[in-house]
């Protein structure tokens, strides 16, 4: 009973301790956008949750994320970063050896993959052998969700249907005819006809078909994988050559074109290219607010991960080229991770089990996200897959 009272305690000084100094630039700044409460306490056991993220800034708000929840349960939680670097031979892949060291921790009793990168799969059996007890989570993955579902006690992942319907509505209103979508091979090639198989190529088919229903040609430009020998610099150099040529072969015409790709690695160089040609910007595909916008316009980001509200405020003053930005307004990120460590106490304590799983999961999602506008879904014909999203692509200024 203590523990639940003390973390009920802790998840509101979080909220108005971190609400009070929305950014490290400039601490006057109020934040308006909302932060998860509560209609359930969590009850902390004697397992901690580990949350597994990217190193670096590759997947900015999920760091910002994780570090904001564990500042409201800092005994509970803890953070491992891992080298999100694909290597040949799998099994030296950092998520996997990050994976076994946790699981080597006998105080950790559940794992969140706060982005089930490559080998996620992988890395969850090797976890396994070690600890057969451990619940895991993962979120976005990269990978089979289907494969990974059955190894996991839940994914979440974007709803890339009603995602590809706001961003194509967002980017017909700022005029766009073309829609650009770029994307390495890596992120469709994988794709079966389960729409389970790999969530990239799921988001391609719903963008293509949308940009279908608006009335705006979809155009697909396949570029090398910045994985490759050839890295960032191959891939932004296939896509100017390549976008040269669609506007020499009539593929592409003026000024009416929105650029967007899978590829975390190229966002900032996709905002020089928007500014230099008059583009429209669409925001990256997890989506996130922070992603792109913040490492281009060099932005500083919330303390408070939900203050969408504030960084696009500061993002607008910045943004003075000449691109037009559909920019997503919203910590889709933020609320999946909250609603998944939420989730992972409840399955420690035995709360959340299979049989409940979907009333569950829609209790801790709709805490975290707080609006009336975030919807949750079956996904893939699966009891344990969800995806979730809430509209919000909207114009930068």
């Amino acid at each position: 009973m203590i523990k639940k009272i003390t973390a009920s305690l802790l998840v509101l000084i979080m909220i108005f301790a971190l609400a009070s100094c929305a950014f490290i630039k400039d601490k006057n700044i109020e934040p308006t956008s909302p932060a998860p409460v509560l209609s359930e306490s969590v009850e902390l056991g004697e397992k901690k949750v580990a949350v597994l993220v990217p190193a670096g800034t590759q997947f900015t708000e999920g760091t910002l994320a994780a570090k904001y929840i564990q500042s409201a349960y800092s005994a509970n939680v803890i953070i491992k970063e891992y080298d999100n670097k694909y290597d040949l031979a799998e099994n030296k892949n950092s998520i996997i050896s990050v994976s076994e060291q946790v699981a080597k921790d006998a105080s950790v009793g559940a794992i969140v993959y706060a982005k089930a990168t490559r080998t996620t799969n992988n890395a969850i059996t090797a976890a396994k052998e070690i600890n057969p007890d451990l619940k895991i989570i993962c979120i976005e993955p990269e990978e089979s969700a289907d494969k990974l579902a059955s190894k996991s006690d839940l994914v979440l992942c974007v709803d890339w249907v009603s995602a590809a319907a706001d961003m194509v509505a967002c980017a017909k209103a700022q005029g766009a005819e073309y829609f650009v979508m770029s994307h390495p091979n890596r992120h469709t090639g994988l794709a079966g006809s389960d729409d389970t198989s790999l969530l990239a190529a799921t988001a391609k088919s719903a963008i293509e078909k949308e940009c279908q229903n608006q009335g705006i040609t979809f155009v697909r430009l396949d570029a090398p994988d910045p994985i490759s020998p050839g890295g960032k610099e191959a891939v932004v150099k296939e896509i100017r050559e390549k976008l040269k040529i669609f506007d020499e072969d009539g593929t592409i015409s003026g000024e009416n074109v929105a650029i967007f790709s899978t590829d975390y690695h190229i966002q900032d160089e996709l905002i020089k290219i928007a500014n230099e040609k008059k583009y429209i910007y669409i925001s990256p595909s997890f989506p996130s607010a922070y992603n792109g916008i913040a490492d281009y316009y060099t932005v500083n980001l919330p303390q408070n991960p939900y203050d969408t509200v504030s960084f696009k405020s500061e993002a607008a003053k910045a943004a003075t080229g000449n691109a037009k930005h559909c920019y997503y307004n919203y910590s889709l990120e933020t609320v999946l991770l909250t609603g998944a460590v939420h989730t992972a106490f409840d399955l420690m304590a035995g709360k959340t089990t299979s049989q409940n799983l979907k009333e569950r999961i829609a209790l801790r999602l709709n805490d975290a996200a707080a609006s009336d506008k975030f919807a949750i879904k079956s996904f893939g014909g699966s009891s344990n897959i969800f995806s979730a999203y809430c509209p919000a692509f909207e114009t930068l200024k």
